[in-house]
């Protein structure tokens, strides 16, 4: 499968993950699926999603900014998108200056 159609979602809620899975298989995504930091990392070792949809809040002591930047590391090209229901214009720089791009 070519890297572009390949998602990778950081989500630590088990039923929105669900949901966003789905979403993305019906159109044609091959979805990674990852709950905090340390499973991201393990994900993109194995694979090189084209994209990333992650979420800005996730439990314990894992950061959505520390995985957005992780992922822009790994791949500067990936597109990554980051998802909160908490979010402020001082997050969404930061987000933006780590390499998300929404």
């Amino acid at each position: 499968m070519p890297v572009e159609r390949i998602l990778l979602i950081i989500e630590d809620d088990e039923a929105f993950a669900r949901t966003l899975v789905r979403s993305f298989e019906r159109r044609g995504y091959l979805v990674l699926l990852a709950g905090n930091l340390d499973e991201a990392a393990g994900v993109v070792a194995r694979q090189t999603p084209g994209y990333a949809v992650v979420d800005l809040k996730l439990k314990g002591n894992s950061s959505g900014l520390a995985c957005v930047q992780m992922l822009h590391k790994h791949d500067p090209d990936m597109l990554i998108v980051v998802l909160t229901g908490f979010a402020s214009i001082n997050t969404a720089v930061e987000a933006i200056k780590l390499g998300a791009c929404q």
